[in-house]
């Protein structure tokens, strides 16, 4: 399995054929973001340096390109000085910030890489070059951003949680606000935030973040996380937690969007929140979140000794994915309680029909799940949830199969909210090999399965794209 997360993502390209029946997909594009790059130094997955993976579907074939994003660390290794969550301080006499491996976003016909610090970077979404990587994070005048914005597709507007001290490089401080992305058009500058609201915490944080606030037409919700003290007890990791982890909170900021106005809310239930998605507004305005919810455990699970023990203990990782109300004004108790009706489904990477986005009437999500949460070394399910219904309906796996994240691409003219395909890609633990895997999102049905001839490592998140360039595409969540 260490194959799977540590294997270096050389420059390459290539093209396979696709079966027919999925012809509609031509013109569609897929990109992803993956930790591709491992030099000396780096024992720690989500540290590994960034890469794009896209697809570009034809009528009868998809043609592939993975290319690095050229950043400092990527250019000038020997000269870093790096230190990430689970890497360095190495010696050098460069500062290497920039590495935005985690999510992609596309705002204002531009393609942004993006990471839970404001060290993200752009790309051309044509030849995949780098356009920009950020120089400093007092551009945006905090030192933390969110991974995945929350945007409104039909606005336009994209939405980030970050902390606000006086002092944008401070760590600690009591003040959340939430701002909206502006970009320079035209340019190569780095984005900038407006900001909209600012409310005061019971108590500071010490590198208070959200992974992924979400949107509602009426409301931004983002669960407030941070890290606090820990020494790792074998003296082994390096990198930021080696000393300190995620804590298990229960605060929350809930930004009104008709005024800006915001609030401070408790949680009855005390989690770190890895993803939010498909919020919406129920009938009696209150919004509907839920969350795949981790322990303050689970980013040790990407250290390279951990991998190497080929087990995965799920339950220490991850609580039950909730459900949470959040009231729609006043200072009321959000109320969480289990998704699902099954109280052995661990999950994570949760993905939907965007075209659904903020819709109370949607019905499905996806995600990649362990099929036994006692003896899967890794996600080797894809899962189809019932969110109305609230159990699994259906799910595909394979033996010795892996999975990444399964976007959803729509099929154009549909009316089905499952009427499309999930892109994901599959690594092969037995050939050691990966493929693209393309399902039906009816029914879980493996389309196509065609090998890439190159090993891709494990990776988050992508988005795809309708034909007609970036501004359509889909972002995630």
């Amino acid at each position: 399995m260490v194959g799977h997360f540590f294997a270096g993502l050389p420059e390459f390209e290539g093209q396979v054929s696709l079966p027919a029946g999925i012809e509609w997909l031509a013109g569609h594009e897929h990109y992803r973001l993956i930790p591709g790059g491992f030099p000396k130094g780096i024992d720690y997955h989500f540290d590994g340096l960034a890469s794009v993976l896209k697809f570009t579907f034809g009528d009868t074939g998809v043609v592939f390109k993975g290319k690095a994003f050229q950043s400092t660390a990527s250019e000038h290794w020997s000269q870093c000085i790096f230190y990430a969550s689970g890497s360095g301080p190495t010696v050098g006499v460069r500062p290497c910030l920039a590495n935005p491996a985690v999510n992609l976003l596309p705002i204002d016909g531009q393609l942004w890489l993006t990471i839970d610090t404001a060290f993200w970077g752009r790309i051309d979404p044509v030849t995949l070059d780098t356009i920009n990587v950020s120089k400093s994070a007092g551009s945006v005048g905090t030192i933390v951003l969110n991974a995945h914005p929350a945007c409104d597709r039909k606005t336009k507007d994209c939405y980030v949680q970050h902390p606000c001290p006086k002092t944008p490089d401070l760590p600690q401080t009591n003040l959340a606000c939430i701002s909206k992305l502006e970009t320079n058009k035209g340019t190569t500058q780095n984005l900038g935030l407006t900001r909209l609201t600012q409310s005061t915490m019971p108590k500071s944080m010490d590198i208070q973040h959200s992974h992924s606030p979400c949107v509602t037409p009426h409301y931004v919700v983002s669960k407030l996380d941070s890290f606090g003290f820990h020494k790792d007890p074998d003296h082994v990791h390096r990198g930021l937690l080696s000393t300190v982890h995620q804590n298990e909170d229960n605060l929350w900021l809930v930004m009104d969007r008709r005024d800006n106005s915001s609030r401070i809310l408790k949680s009855d239930f005390t989690f770190v929140n890895n993803h939010f998605w498909n919020c919406y507004e129920n009938e009696d305005g209150a919004v509907v979140v839920d969350s795949v919810t981790a322990t303050d455990d689970y980013l040790t699970t990407y250290y390279r000794d951990v991998l190497e023990k080929g087990s995965i203990n799920w339950g220490q990782i991850f609580f039950q994915p909730i459900r949470c109300i959040v009231p729609p004004h006043g200072n009321a108790t959000i109320s969480c309680g289990d998704l699902l009706t099954e109280n052995v489904t661990r999950f994570d990477y949760p993905t939907f029909n965007p075209l659904y986005k903020m819709n109370p009437e949607y019905n499905w999500f996806y995600a990649i799940s362990p099929r036994n949460t006692t003896t899967s070394a890794w996600f080797d399910r894809l899962i189809k949830v019932d969110v109305k219904q609230r159990v699994v309906a259906k799910e595909w796996y394979s033996d010795g199969i892996y999975l990444t994240e399964a976007d959803f691409i729509p099929r154009p003219g549909g009316t089905a909210e499952d009427d499309g395909v999930l892109v994901s890609v599959m690594y092969n633990s037995t050939a050691n090999s990966s493929s693209l895997g393309i399902f039906d999102a009816a029914n879980l049905a493996l389309l196509a399965n065609p090998p890439l001839g190159y090993l891709v490592p494990f990776h988050a998140h992508g988005i795809s794209c309708p034909p007609g360039g970036i501004d359509g595409c889909y972002t995630n969540p």
